[in-house]
């Protein structure tokens, strides 16, 4: 059996390697955590929304104790939502600066 490969599925491959490889020391936790974000990431880019650097940076600071449950474009920046780490929920705005507005900011801490 001969397998046929074509040219963009080669390059696709390619790239995919390249980002998995950077990945693989990860502990599984956070491959977990990881791909949820992953998953929300992919779904703001259909959106056509792109998190800057500062963005990134506050989200992905959040997400080493908590859950991402939403990720979404709002006007002024992006909308996150969390839960653990201590809380119920924390919902904030995300500005491209990284700055969370306080007036933008709700949370209910556990327990």
């Amino acid at each position: 059996m001969t397998v046929s490969i074509d040219f963009a599925t080669v390059q696709w491959s390619r790239k995919m390697i390249a980002a998995v490889q950077s990945l693989s020391g990860l502990p599984p936790g956070d491959l977990k955590q990881l791909a949820g974000f992953l998953d929300k990431l992919a779904k703001l880019h259909q959106q056509e929304t792109e998190l800057s650097e500062q963005q990134l940076q506050v989200i992905l600071q959040n997400l080493y104790t908590k859950d991402l449950v939403r990720l979404e474009p709002h006007k002024g920046g992006v909308y996150v939502e969390f839960s653990g780490g201590g809380f119920e929920y924390e919902r904030f705005l995300v500005r491209a600066d990284g700055k969370v507005p306080n007036n933008r900011y709700e949370a209910k801490k556990s327990g």
